[in-house]
């Protein structure tokens, strides 16, 4: 029940996969709608919860990386193999994404001449120093970044959907990540 086995993943596994996927969506359109906000108090709050949230992402998915690699996997055999690889391009664009976009996240952050402090409790040593010319370069790739991670979310969505509801989940893809009982 906790743990994957041969036909689903387990409810840790749920657990990290819909947190991760919540936190990432809130992430994605706060950031978006900063990019494009003029600076105020207002905007200097949201920002500070957008890293808070940004290094609380890293974290979730260090650990769910974690999880996953020492637990059991589904089975896919039965899956067409244009679907599995498929499925692996964008699983692991989703994690290199997600991963590297809190990283991004830090460097903006000090080169904008800020500290960077994880979940806001304490604070990493800087790792490069205040540069405000490469700090409006970092702002711009940072928001494509999210752009690319948006369209890569939206890939993975519509293959989820694809599955439950044009295939009628006949490999159980969808049942599998669903924290509704199997029956």
């Amino acid at each position: 029940m906790y743990k994957s086995d041969h036909n689903s993943w387990g409810l840790i596994a749920k657990i990290f996969h819909w947190g991760v996927a919540v936190f990432v969506i809130m992430q994605m359109s706060f950031g978006i709608n900063l990019h494009f906000m003029e600076f105020s108090p207002f905007k200097g709050m949201l920002i500070n919860n957008h890293k808070i949230f940004g290094t609380a992402i890293l974290l979730l998915v260090i650990l769910r990386l974690g999880w996953r690699f020492s637990n059991p996997k589904p089975s896919n055999k039965e899956v067409p193999m244009i679907h599995r690889i498929a499925s692996g391009v964008i699983h692991v664009l989703l994690y290199l994404l997600i991963i590297w976009l809190p990283i991004q996240g830090m460097l903006l952050t000090w080169t904008g001449g800020y500290d960077v402090a994880i979940l806001g409790l304490f604070t990493l040593p800087r790792l490069i120093g205040e540069n405000l010319a490469f700090y409006e370069e970092l702002k711009g790739f940072h928001y494509t970044s999210t752009l690319i991670l948006l369209f890569t979310f939206l890939i993975h969505l519509a293959g989820g959907l694809y599955h439950r509801y044009i295939d009628g989940d006949k490999y159980g893809i969808w049942k599998r990540m669903s924290f509704k009982k199997r029956s």
